[in-house]
């Protein structure tokens, strides 16, 4: 796997909604540079980080490999560059909180490689479109990500390794009659990929019904602390927000009629029954571990089930 890193200051938004990343093999003297050229560097899988005003705002992974294309239709408007050049379609998947270059560019200099980096000497991003990324930088960046967006490098893995292979069973399970036009079918698709790849990565770090300790998988269910529907792109797919529950414990929590305190007790709503609770297997004495991320989740969670 290669790491790039993309300046899209002119850009960002153009390429973002259209996801993809584009750049001109030659300018209009018949010049072309490293920085256009390294584009045909990059294969299928391949993660990008990007910047945009100096920030992190995103990291792209390549559906696949670097093509010859006509400048996207989305940038003909900033007319900047000649028609001919080089594309790669890419997922986009954006941060929750942006991380400025600048704050960690000690570290940066230190960790990237010295011909065809990102940033000069003095801190600053080089000239250019796309530069190289030195699997020592990458992984400090991935580092950053943890720590300031409570996403792990596994998750961007686990996205990119299953991507396709859900796209095609979703599609094998769409029925052929539906007619389905193209928005309908990507949200669709996207809802499941999400689904799907939240389960695997809980599965990483979990191994059984957080409350009753059921280990079969085929009856576990990736639980949603802060709901699917209520969540960003980053917390629906962040493994903090999530618990592995049995289909019982799952349906329980989802309605909102029990919650865990501080502590992780237990609470259940007083509209169970004794005879409810004993069937459903949940009790007052029941309590679950959280690290302090699970803890911000389920905080939002208490807080909806009280004033259910």
């Amino acid at each position: 796997m290669n790491y790039f890193l993309v300046f899209q200051n002119k850009s960002y938004k153009e390429e973002r909604n259209g996801g993809y990343l584009w750049a001109p093999q030659k300018n209009n003297t018949g010049q072309t540079f490293h920085h256009w050229t390294d584009m045909k560097m990059i294969k299928k899988e391949d993660i990008v980080f990007n910047s945009y005003n100096g920030n992190l705002v995103s990291v792209l992974i390549a559906k696949e490999n670097c093509t010859e294309h006509e400048r996207p239709t989305g940038l003909d408007q900033l007319d900047l560059w000649e028609k001919d050049g080089w594309l790669v379609n890419a997922e986009y998947i954006d941060l929750k909180a942006p991380i400025t270059y600048k704050d960690y560019m000690e570290d940066i200099l230190k960790l990237q490689d010295n011909k065809y980096a990102p940033f000069n000497k003095s801190g600053r991003g080089n000239t250019g479109y796309l530069f190289r990324v030195s699997e020592e930088l990458a992984n400090f960046l991935f580092e950053i990500i943890e720590r300031t967006n409570g996403v792990s490098r596994e998750r961007f893995q686990i996205e990119n390794n299953l991507k396709e292979e859900i796209i095609k069973q979703i599609e094998n399970d769409l029925d052929s009659a539906i007619i389905l036009d193209k928005t309908e079918k990507e949200t669709i698709i996207k809802s499941r990929i999400g689904h799907s790849a939240f389960k695997k990565a809980l599965l990483v770090i979990e191994k059984k019904c957080r409350i009753c300790g059921v280990t079969d998988e085929r009856f576990l269910v990736a639980s949603h602390i802060k709901p699917w529907s209520e969540s960003n792109n980053l917390e629906r797919l962040d493994v903090n927000n999530g618990l592995l529950l049995c289909p019982n414990h799952d349906a329980l929590f989802d309605k909102r009629y029990i919650s865990f305190d501080e502590t992780g007790q237990v609470m259940i709503k007083k509209s169970l029954d004794d005879t409810t609770k004993i069937l459903l297997n949940i009790n007052e004495t029941m309590r679950i571990g959280m690290n302090e991320r699970q803890q911000n989740y389920m905080k939002w969670h208490r807080e909806k089930f009280l004033n259910k």
